[in-house]
């Protein structure tokens, strides 16, 4: 199975879904005959962003089904800050036997390694890649009672008050995303970091101090924000207009979601966890799962999984190119 590629925009839009699949490649348990190449009584992943934010949300989907699908169990151990450079400095720094994992998120891990260089601790590519398991549209999203009804109010206003529109993101993958708003639009946001999370962001949204968020589909768990415009079209969304439907091309950028391995982990135990991903999204209580959240879901192997970080690596150098 292959992924499509859409080499006029920013990014590459996959075209694997999850409906149906079964790559006849299943994990076999830790205690049987061993060919898994995994023996680990209990699996570290790494969630590199706060409690309640997207990275979060991925693995608590996920991990039930992992662990059955492993026959292993699952500490969560949150390495928060930097930008998500802490986790995966923790990661860069395991044994690369399979028992610890992280999830991983792009553009920001990309964004990382090429804005930071060598400071930052790890190269994105360095990192083995299980597989990508969901994508979304990026969102701008606003508080309920916010004074912007439609995408059009929000950049009117930008418009005639340069510097005083505020608009929050994940630390430096949400500057890079926001600059990709204002350089396509033609209007100066005011950019407000935050490092820990879209968990971190959405009270900040919904209370008001800030006016609007930039980030995946995560933005709108618990319904305390409403969505204006999104970078890509979306089935769960009908409603919500995309960047160039409102008449603001440019802004194409999307968020993934994946797990990654300790850079020089064996083949053998890389393909073992991507079987077992395979296995576990294929899961009926996985599949409802994702259907709740309206994620472009992904099926892929390892030679797959490395092809669409790459897409990704080249769509988010471009985009930091751009904005140059």
């Amino acid at each position: 199975m292959g992924v499509r590629t859409l080499s006029t925009t920013l990014v590459a839009f996959p075209a694997l879904l999850l409906a149906g699949c079964n790559s006849g490649n299943e994990a076999q348990s830790a205690d049987g005959d061993g060919e898994t190449g995994i023996d680990c009584p209990a699996v570290e992943v790494i969630v590199p962003y706060s409690p309640g934010g997207g990275s979060d949300q991925q693995v608590r989907r996920l991990q039930q089904a992992l662990e059955d699908a492993l026959d292993t169990q699952f500490n969560i151990n949150y390495q928060t800050g930097g930008d998500g450079s802490v986790g995966w400095n923790a990661l860069a720094g395991a044994e690369p036997d399979g028992c610890t994992i992280a999830n991983v998120v792009a553009p920001n891990i990309i964004n990382l390694s090429l804005t930071a260089g060598d400071d930052v601790g790890f190269a994105a590519e360095d990192f083995e890649y299980i597989g990508w398991t969901e994508y979304s549209p990026n969102i701008i999203a606003v508080g309920h009672d916010s004074r912007f009804e439609t995408i059009e109010d929000f950049v009117s206003e930008a418009e005639a008050n340069p510097g005083n529109v505020t608009i929050s993101g994940v630390g430096s993958n949400g500057e890079l995303l926001v600059s990709e708003i204002n350089q396509a639009i033609g209007i100066d946001l005011s950019f407000v970091p935050v490092s820990g999370g879209v968990g971190d962001i959405i009270p900040q949204v919904a209370g008001g101090h800030i006016d609007a968020a930039y980030s995946g589909f995560s933005l709108l768990d618990g319904d305390q924000l409403t969505p204006l415009a999104l970078s890509a079209p979306s089935d769960e969304f009908p409603d919500v207009p995309t960047f160039e439907e409102a008449g603001y091309p440019g802004v194409n950028l999307v968020t993934s979601w994946g797990f990654i391995l300790p850079p020089d982990t064996p083949s053998e135990i890389v393909e073992a966890w991507n079987a077992g991903l395979q296995e576990a999204m294929a899961t009926d209580d996985v599949q409802a799962a994702y259907e709740e959240t309206g994620f472009t879901v992904l099926e892929q192997d390892v030679d797959e999984a490395r092809e669409y970080f790459q897409e990704q690596y080249d769509a988010t150098e471009a985009a930091l190119e751009a904005m140059q």
